[in-house]
């Protein structure tokens, strides 16, 4: 079987990085290899719409987990809540392209409260917001991504790993809720990994649960393997037993040509470390071994995957079949695991429930033997299974995450109509959709909306636009927004500094917080962030652009020929 898709001859062709793989296949590795290498490729050129789109969700992609959380708080519950910081942005966790809504992608948050049980929470947003990542990725249909005409330019990159090594780290695998309940309520001297065996123990023992992991991992080889030739697939094991060739290929198909040192460099940030940040728990010290699955699966757990029809795709990937294990060999781990199962018993000695049903995996799963409830989609999300033990407040969260997606989904459909492809562009329509829908976000977002509309001057106002905006003209069309604009007299923004609009008539015209300024150049450097100008003599201000690019060629004083680009700057 070849590994690696063909590549064109046009080595100018942009880096567009598509990456599928099943969880603990080696997908994040792979993900951070091709991110090393993207500062080496030909780089991608986001169309101008994409870029406005970006800056909204940068500015605006916490406002369904605000919500989510005020609801908590307004119900006292803020120290007990568990909601990773990798799950608060609108583009955090795993995700996938919507299987009935049409130019549409969903997005899985993982919610729960000690005590209180938890719930996994679907979102969806249209496709493009995949695009604010330089890698596409998902642990989801392979064949789906392999076809879809959007992704038909996309290089295709695949994680593959022995199916059992992958089970095997699956079953001592600690999600992002248990992860972040164990740093916040686990004594430091309790995190190591005998709480991680103890945890596994459960999944290895109760074999209607593995037979459910087996089950999920077959679903997604089965479809993997229809399409595997569209994919330049990595293995695990080659990454990690000859890992300096195996990153010279993925450069390859990205049309690098990478020295063996570069290659070193970026194996060596990257060998057994945790990847995912704030998901402390996803990397397991001591973990990472080729075959070290030899030391914890028992000959029950091999049986159960080869009936399940995983061997055939072991085969066919280059693994060989299954071999039994020596029993007489077993580590003290698999004795006590095999002893369980003999006796037809489920390990379920845990000090902390809480933690257990953290750890129970509500994903990654066929579930159906296990009584979570289950629910439809609202418009826009869903709850997709929950233990959560007060069902009215969750469906109060789940509420106002719909309605929040809602609000977000409508301006992002806003913007993908605005016309802002390279050659048009007209500001008014980034005005009528300001004064649409910023007053949708009321209060909760104002500050963010704001800062994102100031951000999106300079991509309307770069030269780049052709000519089609005028620096000096576009600005007055966002007075529209009023009374959504900043208050005059609001502190300042350390993301929005002053920006200079013109130079002219030895004024320089500054434009700052939704006002507009003539200041002499007489009067040197001044930091807007820190002194309220707009009463010294001779500035002019107003909220509006055109009154003070009149007042300043109609001053009497310092006249000059003709309007330049005098630098101006503000101290910090």
């Amino acid at each position: 079987m070849n590994e690696t898709v063909e590549t064109t001859k046009d080595r100018h062709r942009p880096f567009k990085p598509l990456v599928i793989g099943s969880p603990r296949s080696g997908f994040t590795l792979l993900c951070s290899v091709l991110d090393a290498l993207i500062p080496m490729a030909q780089p991608r050129k986001l169309t101008r719409r994409q870029r406005v789109l970006n800056i909204f969700i940068e500015k605006l992609g916490g406002h369904i987990s605000r919500e989510i959380v005020r609801v908590f708080s307004d119900r006292g519950i803020e120290e007990d809540l568990i909601f990773n910081e990798s799950f608060r942005t609108m583009k955090g966790g795993p995700k996938w392209l919507h299987h009935s809504r049409e130019r549409y992608a969903c997005f899985r948050k993982y919610i729960g409260v000690r005590g209180m049980g938890d719930f996994t929470l679907i979102t969806s947003h249209p496709s493009e917001v995949l695009n604010i990542n330089e890698i596409v990725h998902s642990h989801d249909d392979p064949a789906l991504w392999a076809s879809h005409p959007d992704y038909a330019d996309y290089d295709k990159f695949a994680s593959v790993r022995n199916p059992v090594g992958i089970i095997n780290s699956s079953l001592f695998s600690i999600n992002a809720l248990a992860s972040d309940y164990i740093q916040r309520f686990v004594p430091p001297e309790e995190d190591n990994d005998e709480l991680r065996q103890r945890l596994a123990l459960f999944k290895f023992t109760n074999l209607d649960f593995f037979e459910g992991l087996v089950s999920f991992y077959v679903r997604y080889f089965t479809e993997f393997m229809e399409c595997r030739d569209q994919y330049t697939i990595m293995k695990w094991e080659d990454l990690l037993l000859d890992p300096v060739p195996t990153i010279q290929r993925l450069a390859k198909t990205a049309r690098i040509n990478l020295p063996e040192k570069e290659a070193v460099d970026i194996w060596r940030k990257l060998d057994h470390v945790n990847l995912t940040g704030s998901h402390r728990h996803n990397f397991r010290q001591g973990g990472g071994k080729v075959g070290d699955w030899k030391n914890w699966m028992t000959n029950t757990h091999l049986e159960i995957i080869r009936d399940k029809g995983l061997g055939t795709h072991m085969d066919a990937l280059g693994y060989g079949p299954i071999q039994e294990l020596d029993e007489a060999a077993f580590t003290p781990f698999q004795r006590k695991v095999a002893d369980y199962i003999e006796r037809g018993k489920i390990f379920e000695d845990y000090p902390d429930p809480t933690l257990f049903g953290f750890a129970f995996n509500k994903s990654n799963l066929d579930s159906e033997k296990f009584s979570f409830r289950r629910y439809e989609w609202k418009e826009w999300t869903r709850v997709e299974r929950s233990n959560f033990t007060d069902e009215s407040l969750q469906n109060l969260v789940w509420e106002a995450a719909d309605a929040a997606t809602g609000r977000l989904n409508a301006l992002f459909e806003g913007i993908l109509e605005l016309e802002l492809d390279e050659n048009t562009g007209d500001s008014r329509q980034l005005a009528i959709f300001g004064k649409k829908h910023g007053p949708l976000l009321g209060d909760l977002e104002k500050k963010n909306f704001i800062s994102a509309i100031e951000s999106v001057e300079a991509i309307l106002a770069s030269p780049s636009h052709n000519g089609t905006l005028s620096v000096g003209r576009w600005p007055p069309f966002l007075d529209r927004l009023l009374p959504w604009r900043r208050q005059p007299d609001q502190p300042g923004n350390e993301d929005s500094p002053p920006r200079l609009i013109r130079s002219c008539n030895a004024h320089n015209i500054v434009y700052y917080l939704g006002w507009y300024y003539g200041v002499p150049h007489a009067l040197g450097e001044i930091d807007l962030a820190r002194e309220n100008i707009r009463h010294r003599r001779n500035v002019i201000s107003a909220l509006s652009y055109e009154e003070v690019e009149g007042a300043v060629l109609n001053a009497e004083s310092h006249k000059e020929p003709s309007c330049g680009n005098t630098p101006w700057r503000s101290a910090s």
